[in-house]
């Protein structure tokens, strides 16, 4: 969300705060989305033990959501944890493209690399859609 929202304020403000919306209107919906994915695609007839209909990491999300909404971790540990965050999203990112290989990136062929394109595109054009819509 980070490198986003900065993204955007570089333009202008206006654009910051629509990153600055859609970016957090995404993580909002993550839990919603999963649940109802998981529920729709559950196999009713398997044996054995189901897995959750939500990861724990989700459900430890949303709680952590709750308990910094409602005021209960202080304002320092907010400020420490959100910096931590920054720089491991850093770290993260570099990783990706330290990793990233361009020959293997061809060898999975033109098709994967077409869907991505395609993907990247019809985000971005809902994206500004959204935005024109709340003009």
């Amino acid at each position: 969300v980070a490198q986003v929202v900065a993204a955007g304020y570089i333009i202008s403000p206006a654009v910051g705060d629509g990153a600055t919306f859609v970016k957090l209107f995404r993580v909002a919906m993550l839990l919603p989305v999963v649940a109802v994915v998981s529920v729709l695609f559950r196999d009713g007839t398997a044996t054995g033990k189901k897995p959750p209909v939500l990861p724990g990491f989700l459900v430890g999300f949303a709680v952590l959501v709750v308990v910094n909404s409602l005021g209960l971790i202080p304002k320092p540990v907010t400020e420490a944890t959100s910096s931590l965050s920054r720089w491991c999203l850093v770290v993260a990112i570099a990783a990706l493209g330290v990793k990233t290989s361009f020959q293997q990136l061809a060898a999975v062929g033109w098709r994967p690399v077409a869907m991505l394109a395609a993907n990247t595109v019809f985000l971005a054009a809902l994206i500004l859609g959204g935005l024109l819509m709340l003009r």
